[in-house]
């Protein structure tokens, strides 16, 4: 029996009964069990459904936005429920070829010497040698130039050559080629996202865009709310009617805006979000949960700056 959209991935659409929607019918799906779905992962509609249409177009995709927002984490969790492999790279300034396709290396041996020369697969290599494999390369906006010309050519061809040995390595069935990035391949115009390079035009033609945030409030609080279930009975706050979780949510999106001013440095992401709950279950106290989850890696400026937020919500100090 086929499962639905809805049993997938919990979702509803205004326009389609997603319970009734075969997944299958969607996407093409795998048997690779080596990664269980995150339960409590919340997904938004409409970036799943151009996530799962590019998939099966084995369109490229290039998933951007702010740091911590969980372009990652979107691409794990949906191939843990298409039952497909994810290789995650990450890619960094000083990130080399070598590192991607491969290199020649020294091995121990019984020869005269004691040591032979043997050629290992990169991570980049390996990865798109596995049938229904989504590759996503992450942080690709910190990419020097040699490795988005070769990613380019991969992305043309479908195939990529290792320069050290000459060997062409084609890309398996059914894989999808994703890049994770702050920026959309521009200039970074923020300036909040030190050592992002601007990628050509020819490179980012060829992908799919999706621009994702942090989810919206109602659906970040399910997060909490399905992970921490207790999360709402654990103190007792000001006289209010929100309730801790919703207060929680307001205070990340606060924060993320001092972030996007420039007014604090260290983004709020969902993982501190979800540190910030579990810490309280186990403290009892929402500060020194705050403080252990993220207060305590600020600045003194910017501890200025978050603690004003944290007293206008709770109306408490932090100290």
């Amino acid at each position: 029996m086929s499962i639905s959209l809805y049993d997938a991935f919990g979702v509803t659409s205004p326009v389609a009964d997603t319970k009734q929607i075969p997944l299958d019918k969607i996407c093409p799906l795998g048997d690779h069990e080596q990664v269980q779905p995150d339960p409590n992962y919340v997904f938004e509609y409409r970036n799943l459904k151009r996530v799962l249409k590019n998939i099966n177009n084995r369109k490229p995709m290039w998933i951007h936005g702010p740091s911590g927002c969980g372009k990652t984490e979107l691409m794990v969790q949906v191939g843990a429920r298409l039952k497909r492999p994810v290789h995650v790279i990450s890619i960094g300034e000083e990130t080399s070829l070598r590192e991607l396709l491969g290199t020649f290396e020294l091995k121990a041996a019984e020869s005269k010497n004691g040591f032979e020369t043997a050629f290992r697969y990169g991570a980049l290599t390996q990865a798109m040698r596995e049938p229904g494999a989504i590759v996503v390369l992450d942080e690709f906006n910190m990419a020097p130039s040699t490795v988005a010309a070769q990613f380019n050519r991969l992305l043309e061809t479908g195939k990529i050559t290792i320069p050290e040995t000459g060997e062409t390595v084609m890309a398996a069935d059914n894989v999808t080629f994703v890049v994770t990035a702050n920026t959309a391949g521009g200039i970074d115009e923020s300036g909040i996202y030190a050592g992002s390079q601007a990628q050509n035009g020819a490179t980012r033609s060829r992908f799919a865009g999706l621009r994702v945030n942090y989810l919206p409030p109602d659906l970040e609080e399910q997060i909490i709310t399905r992970s921490f279930p207790r999360i709402n009975a654990v103190v007792e706050l000001p006289e209010t009617n929100k309730t801790l979780s919703s207060l929680m949510v307001e205070t990340a999106c606060a924060i993320r805006s001092l972030v996007a001013e420039q007014e604090v440095s260290l983004p709020f992401t969902v993982r501190n979000l979800k540190e910030w709950a579990g810490s309280t279950l186990a403290f009892r106290d929402i500060g020194e949960a705050f403080a252990d989850a993220y207060f305590d890696m600020l600045g003194e400026t910017e501890r200025t700056a978050v603690g004003e937020v944290f007293q206008r919500m709770f109306g408490l100090n932090l100290g």
